[in-house]
């Protein structure tokens, strides 16, 4: 049986514990807030975007949200999405908004190394296993299975690019343990990699992010993707 005294400190330990884990995810939730604005702005015009840029990827840890340009918060008006959209990146004159014939708005800094969104993929093993077990539940799954593809494989080792973390810039969460909601469960062949996170976006609206990170004296070049939506807790919208 465990003393009085021990038991205290490990109740004390487990306190602690409890409360750097809550300041973590306090923390991850409040670097989303400042995404949450643009993808309310998409949300409410019912469009899908991107989001390209160059930053630094020095401050990555598992929870995580990428460097963004500096956001306004959008005044109420009732001008188009576009407009919106850019008044929002008015603070960042090199960051250039545009809209495509299919309503999805795209944001890119000028100058931003974009070589690898042109990589052409042979395919995308969606939904090839006869259990479904390789079907896409979310954006994050769908993101995992194009990074996996040999030819992008090759790209990043042959230009000596790697992922922040080890790769952990992507998601795990391919599966779904009732194989219900929306999903990919279809191959795609012959597309390049930004075509193929426009395809995730028909299925899973919201936002692909790619962040460019130099190459500097102590870090190889380093390349952040990832997907963000809106989602509905029932006490409020949070970014997921």
């Amino acid at each position: 049986m465990l003393s009085e005294g021990v038991t205290g400190a490990l109740l004390i330990v487990l306190l602690l514990v409890g409360l750097s884990q809550g300041q973590v995810q306090s923390h991850y939730w409040s670097k989303g807030d400042s995404l949450k604005p643009l993808l309310e702005v998409l949300d409410q015009a019912k469009v899908s975007g991107s989001l390209e840029f160059t930053g630094t990827c020095d401050s990555y840890s598992f929870h995580v949200f990428p460097e963004l340009p500096q956001l306004r918060v959008p005044a109420a008006s009732k001008g188009s999405v576009l407009q919106t959209v850019r008044e929002m990146f008015a603070d960042s004159p090199a960051m250039q908004v545009t809209q495509d014939p299919d309503g999805t708005v795209r944001t890119i800094e000028s100058g931003v190394a974009t070589d690898i969104l042109s990589v052409r993929i042979s395919r995308v093993p969606f939904g090839e296993r006869p259990d479904g077990s390789d079907f896409a539940y979310s954006g994050w799954a769908a993101l995992h299975n194009i990074l996996n593809t040999p030819e992008l494989k090759l790209f990043m080792k042959s230009h000596d690019i790697e992922l922040p973390f080890g790769g952990g810039s992507v998601g795990s969460f391919n599966f779904s343990p009732h194989k219900v909601g929306p999903h990919i469960s279809e191959p795609l062949g012959n597309v390049t990699f930004s075509e193929a996170l426009d395809y995730i976006l028909k299925t899973f609206p919201g936002m692909w992010i790619y962040e460019d990170c130099p190459e500097t004296s102590t870090r190889k070049r380093t390349v952040y993707f990832r997907f963000y939506h809106l989602q509905n807790t029932g006490s409020g919208m949070i970014v997921q």
